[in-house]
């Protein structure tokens, strides 16, 4: 039963995994593999704290493991040749990259059957699986270069290590614990909570009262938590000036975006909407409710081993910017509190065994059909991908076009991208993705005279132009002298292109429209980075896209 529902979880998150390559439309997958890429040049310095390293060190290895593997099937020769071929078709390492993301979502369902085997029967452990196999939210981010996911491994394995200090509290279990707390921590800033059940299960083990006086496995515990981060993740106190300015950066998007956007209430809300909505589903989120009181009036210790670490987290999402990535810690715990309910339910009929089955179906049901939704969806293409083809077959290579950032994946011309390098950057050496990108070898023939709607970015090899002059009265005037023929344009929510596409209508006419939902639909899209409910009206992901050619620049066929 249990391998029957690894394999699940395994199908539900392998399906669609190339989605959009060798096209990349989450940003967060470009930085994050590009930062584990540079280390092969630069060393154990990412350069960059936004996140602790360790995770780029997996990441690095990996990429350092696929290289091996090419090499020995003759498929490369040297590292170059591998940088070379990255740059040519990023497929493969995106694809090795995201499959730590599965591994990581498979074996988090193992762990969560670990978790409720603590506690009780196989019955509770096998309903739990389930539920952590099919939980919406878990199996979406699985599909991506991530942290959030192994995250939720590591936290699960973390809580696992403590009913052992619990149970016996000799040193090794403190050290055991300490020692996946500190990987935890070198892998995301936000897992220094897995210290919270550390210090919960030493306060069942010993007391309440002694809990400080019989404190040294707890200080031991922190010690090697402390040494593993601080060996895993060296350069962010190597380089703390540095550390601290990104982590500030980070928590001001996180944590002081949200206390100026939102009413206090707002992230919590918005939080258990998308659980009751999306990640877990209405059934789940109830009978996790009912299992956490459970659980409660059964034993309190048990409770408090189980429930400390996501409370703790739960309470920092309540005042953190609602992303639905963030809750991936959480769903491990609302599984095993689920499946309690659900099985002591089940005891009451007569038939509790197959009664049991059909209250997991019923309570996985609304998360497993978002599942293969989304994962149908993956294997289709995208919009924006549909657009790109459509311009390299109608409009001609060479012509200008102002493109939406993070919208159609179109190439300049080799020498567009050698004049725009000059241009933003003179007298720079290039960069490895200048480089990269001017090496590669047959060169992209759909290339274009490249602008990016948008008012600048830290790439030297992109031209941009403020959309709010391109936009405003007069802002074809910027487009010609640009030498702009085709604007392209996209819109993921009902509405946001209004102004543009108003604006557009005054010296512009669409030549080509590619929407992602069946003929007469509408909705927001379903882009799987977003936090989108899954809909049978949406036949494709992606953006709305528009291409609109301006008047008198030819026929744009």
């Amino acid at each position: 039963m249990l391998w029957a529902i690894l394999l699940l979880a395994l199908a539900l998150r392998a399906w669609g995994l190339g989605y959009g390559l060798p096209n990349v439309y989450n940003p967060d997958e470009v930085s994050i593999l590009s930062r584990a890429l540079s280390l092969a040049g630069k060393g154990l310095d990412p350069g960059n704290f936004v996140y602790p390293s360790l995770f780029f060190y997996v990441l690095a290895a990996a990429m350092g493991g696929t290289y091996a593997v090419e090499r020995v099937l003759g498929r490369v020769d040297s590292p170059a040749a591998f940088e070379r071929a990255y740059w040519q078709d990023p497929t493969l390492p995106y694809l090795v990259a995201r499959s730590i993301s599965v591994a990581a979502g498979v074996l988090c369902v193992a762990a969560v059957y670990a978790l409720a085997c603590k506690i009780a029967g196989r019955a509770v452990a096998r309903t739990a699986a389930f539920l952590m196999a099919v939980a919406y939210i878990p199996v979406r981010d699985a599909h991506m270069i991530k942290h959030d996911v192994p995250i939720a491994l590591a936290s699960a394995l973390v809580v696992l290590a403590c009913w052992r200090i619990q149970e016996r509290g000799r040193t090794g279990d403190y050290v055991k614990a300490g020692l996946l707390a500190g990987v935890s921590f070198a892998a995301h800033y936000y897992a220094v909570f897995t210290i919270v059940p550390i210090a919960v299960s030493h306060a069942i083990r010993t007391g309440l009262a002694n809990a400080i006086r019989e404190s040294r496995g707890l200080w031991m515990a922190g010690g090697v938590m402390l040494l593993t981060f601080a060996v895993l993740s060296p350069y962010v106190l190597i380089d703390h000036t540095r550390a601290f300015a990104d982590i500030v950066a980070n928590r001001q998007i996180l944590f002081d975006r949200t206390k100026a956007e939102m009413e206090w209430w707002g992230p919590a809300v918005t939080q258990l909407r998308l659980m009751a909505t999306m990640g877990a589903g209405a059934a789940m989120m109830a009978a996790a409710v009912a299992g956490a009181w459970l659980l409660i009036r059964k034993s309190w210790q048990h409770a408090a081993w189980l429930l400390a670490m996501p409370v703790v987290f739960a309470a920092m999402l309540t005042r953190s910017y609602p992303f639905g990535r963030t809750q991936n810690v959480l769903y491990p715990f609302i599984a095993v509190l689920a499946a309690i309910a659900l099985e002591r339910l089940a005891r009451t009929s007569a038939r509790p065994a197959p009664v049991l089955i059909g209250l997991a179906i019923a309570c996985g049901a609304q998360p497993l059909f978002y599942d293969v939704v989304l994962d149908r969806l993956m294997t289709r293409t995208d919009t924006r991908t549909a657009a790109a083809q459509w311009l390299a077959e109608h409009v001609p290579a060479g012509s200008g076009v102002a493109v939406e950032v993070y919208s159609v994946p179109l190439e300049p011309t080799r020498d567009w991208l050698q004049e725009t390098i000059a241009r933003l950057a003179p007298g720079e050496p290039l960069g490895p993705r200048a480089r990269g990108l001017l090496a590669r070898d047959p060169y992209p023939t759909a290339g274009y005279r490249l602008f990016y709607l948008g008012t600048g970015g830290m790439d030297k090899d992109k031209a941009y132009l403020d959309p709010d002059q391109v936009f405003a009265p007069g802002g074809f005037a910027v487009l010609r002298r640009s030498g702009v023929s085709h604007v392209v344009i996209k819109e993921a929510v009902p509405h946001e292109a209004d102004a543009m596409r108003t604006a557009l209508k005054a010296g512009a006419t669409m030549v080509y429209r590619a929407s992602p939902f069946a003929e007469g639909a509408d909705g927001e899209a379903q882009l799987p980075d977003y936090d989108v409910r899954p809909s049978l009206d949406t036949t494709r992901p992606g953006p709305t896209i528009e291409v609109w050619r301006l008047t008198g620049s030819g026929d744009g066929r």
